[in-house]
């Protein structure tokens, strides 16, 4: 139910700017990504034992879905929900006792971004480059557990802030579907996970499917 009245925001949000939208380019569509997202070394702190050092994660698919609308020929907005969930692989402790070992658990994450995109003004046999960058929400589940015994076991949810920003080469099948492929760079806010503090980073790599649904009530 939350998604759901998330993504209805999103939708106000983009059909409350379609009366400024650019006369002959303004339409709405739909779009839908598979990713893979990889993930830097997390610094972390746990308060009750005192230990900090990295976490880190494997590697994660991710799924998205979106609504978008083209403001002019060039810039648009998208409002897009998506998810990934990433397992834990190992931890690194810092100081005195300090090493590494396994590590159990996983997190979750919803991002609910609003991204705004520049279409670049060049095209090559139908291929055209584009900038995005974006805010909005992330949703964290978090499990932690911890098989050395140097860190307590944690489940909690956490949500925060969540940027974006990256690039990416659309190609155009038709007037109204093309094949996107992109990379973008996301942070945000560190999970709170019981006595720890997590850092959240990750990049990832996209191949998306747009379609655009002419609407002449927004001309």
């Amino acid at each position: 139910m939350k998604n759901v009245l998330i993504m209805l925001a999103l939708i106000t949000v983009l059909v409350s700017t379609a009366g400024n939208a650019y006369a002959q380019s303004s339409r709405l569509y739909f779009a839908g990504y598979l990713g893979l997202s990889t993930f830097n070394d997390s610094e972390f702190s746990e308060s009750t034992m005192n230990r900090d050092g990295d976490m880190q994660f494997k590697n994660a698919f991710s799924l998205a879905g979106a609504l978008g609308l083209r403001l002019t020929p060039q810039w648009r907005i998208e409002g897009e929900i998506s998810r990934r969930s990433a397992d834990m692989s190992s931890i690194d402790f810092n100081g005195a006792g300090g090493g590494s070992f396994k590590l159990g658990g996983d997190v979750s994450t919803w991002l609910y971004m609003l991204n705004l995109y520049y279409d670049i003004d060049w095209t090559w046999k139908n291929f055209q480059p584009f900038l995005t960058a974006g805010l909005g929400l992330a949703s964290h589940d978090m499990t932690i557990n911890d098989t050395s015994g140097l860190v307590p076991n944690a489940t909690d949810d956490s949500m925060g802030f969540a940027w974006q920003l990256g690039g990416g080469l659309k190609y155009r099948i038709n007037p109204d579907t093309a094949l996107t492929s992109n990379y973008r760079y996301i942070g945000t806010n560190d999970l709170e996970v019981d006595s720890y503090d997590v850092e959240y980073s990750a990049h990832e790599f996209r191949l998306g499917l747009e379609y655009d649904l002419p609407v002449n009530w927004l001309k």
